[in-house]
């Protein structure tokens, strides 16, 4: 087995046995104590990493974060998404609304929803565009349903599914096993520099792995 590949089977088995307790270290701030133990990249090169996540503000890319990701296999998989919901702060800046781009993906639900606000399906597609390729029906960016003097949602309890998820992505294809968040949000990168020194607890748990020594299954 190449090194790649012995990485990559780690991760899978970290993520499948190692994913509840290691939320729950890194809630209790366990990393501050490992970061004391050794030298750590996310303490050498913090200056580094910082402008790398601040670069998002104008270039598009996803952030990896050590936040396990949420699989149906996996008992007690959300729990590294109940703690980004928990430590998230939306800073309310509107920019994933009034920003120009490529779309919204709306699910049958929310076209149906929003399309019985406003009491007319025929109003509601001319703020949209059909993807043929997928599927679905597209809301247009800037969002028709922004207010940006008010700084508020005018559909914020009916918004559609993937707004209230936001600003969490698809997993990078390269981390599939951890959340990933858009860096436009600037709550998200604050977020991802808040928590760079979790990086020591997944790689401590990748190296035990890689050493050999037994996982246990329970979850604490």
């Amino acid at each position: 087995m190449s090194g790649r590949d012995q990485l990559k089977r780690t991760k899978e088995t970290c993520h499948r046995y190692c994913a509840p307790s290691c939320v729950d270290q890194k809630r209790k701030g366990f990393h501050i104590e490992l970061l004391k133990l050794r030298p750590h990249w996310s303490v050498q090169k913090k200056e580094e990493q910082f402008q790398k996540i601040d670069l998002g503000d104008k270039v598009p890319f996803d952030i990896a974060l050590p936040l396990p990701a949420r699989d149906e296999e996996t008992p007690g998989s959300d729990r590294g998404i109940r703690l980004f919901w928990e430590m998230f702060r939306c800073q309310e800046c509107g920019r994933c609304c009034y920003t120009p781009g490529a779309g919204l993906c709306l699910e049958k639900e929310d076209f149906e929803r929003v399309s019985h606000h406003l009491g007319s399906k025929k109003k509601f597609k001319t703020m949209c565009r059909y993807d043929k390729a997928l599927g679905v029906w597209v809301l247009k960016l800037p969002c028709p349903f922004y207010d940006k003097d008010g700084k508020k949602c005018q559909i914020y309890t009916i918004r559609p599914q993937t707004c209230t998820k936001y600003p969490l992505h698809p997993p990078l294809k390269e981390m599939p096993y951890n959340l990933a968040v858009d860096a436009f949000c600037p709550a998200a990168r604050e977020l991802a520099k808040e928590t760079l020194g979790w990086w020591i607890i997944c790689e401590n748990n990748w190296s035990r792995i890689l050493g050999g020594q037994n996982i246990d299954k329970r979850t604490p």
